[in-house]
């Protein structure tokens, strides 16, 4: 298990409300990492295409690769951290369907029996290191020392679930100052794109913002990603219109606005490359019927 990324969010000054997303605003994707979200206190709501989990801290939200997901802040007060984990061989991370059971029990399970309270006395006392002012000084060191906690965390939380397993369906950083390297740059602008791929992207809206030329982060970026700036982004947007085609009733152009593209022909022309089908054929035979 690799970590990627690890942050700490609190935000004592925002007024207490409940801001409604849109129906259907664009979510986040991590298309090949797993995220580990530990509500620490406040009350948020995390919502994906096909869920929605309400949860009051402490809680522990475990989202699979290659889900969207938004999150929603309902109190004044909340403070929360995340991990970003790369984990291809799944020998850690719970599989999609043991997450969702997970998350829904955060939702409604006694948080004081003995293990769930021994799990988020772990979480604290972890975030509560990483957050030690020593500790950002020294950020070479932060993943060193979260890797073993957070794969024992994940072993409780595996123990857990082998009780539930049965169940199924039925259960209701401190900014880092230094100068980062050409690999750490091209990482945060694949975050970014992530994040914001729905968005009017150009190579020169991605050079400007690392401050490259454009030629050598198309160079710089395949090096260290395997393939293109646009290979990636239209790599995510494809993933994205694969979750709205299965799990949506967006028409294939209302899709094709809401992931970043201006026409559905071209849209289209790709989908069809990429998958050997048109949208609404591959919708047709991939649709997941409503509950």
């Amino acid at each position: 298990m690799h970590i990627r990324m690890y942050n700490f969010v609190s935000d004592l000054s925002l007024s207490a409300q409940h801001v409604q997303a849109p129906e259907f605003s664009p979510l986040l994707i991590h298309p090949d990492h797993h995220e580990m979200l530990y509500i620490i206190e406040g009350k948020v709501q995390l919502n994906s295409i096909d869920h929605s989990y309400e949860v009051t801290g402490p809680a522990l939200i475990l989202i699979p690769l290659n889900t969207f997901h938004q999150l929603i802040h309902i109190s004044k007060h909340y403070s929360y951290a995340y991990w970003e984990l790369e984990d291809h061989a799944h020998e850690s991370f719970p599989q999609p369907r043991q997450c969702t059971i997970w998350n829904t029990l955060q939702c409604s399970t006694d948080q004081t029996a003995p293990l769930i309270e021994n799990l988020f006395q772990r979480m604290n006392a972890l975030v509560a290191l990483l957050s030690a002012n020593w500790v950002q000084q020294h950020p070479d060191i932060i993943h060193e020392m979260a890797h073993a906690d957070l794969t024992t965390i994940l072993s409780l939380t595996r123990h857990v679930l082998s009780s539930y397993d049965k169940l199924g369906d039925n259960i209701t950083v401190s900014a880092n100052k230094r100068i980062a390297s050409t690999k750490e740059t091209v990482e945060m602008l694949v975050r970014w794109m992530e994040e914001s791929y729905w968005d009017n992207i150009t190579l020169q809206t991605l050079a400007e913002r690392v401050h490259f030329n454009s030629s050598y982060l198309v160079r710089m970026f395949r090096r260290y990603q395997g393939e293109t700036p646009f290979q990636f982004l239209n790599r995510l947007r494809m993933k994205a219109a694969i979750s709205y085609l299965a799990n949506s009733n967006l028409t294939v152009e209302e899709i094709s606005y809401t992931i970043g593209y201006q026409s559905i022909h071209y849209f289209s022309r790709l989908f069809k490359q990429t998958y050997g089908k048109s949208p609404s054929q591959w919708r047709i035979e991939h649709k997941i019927p409503s509950s």
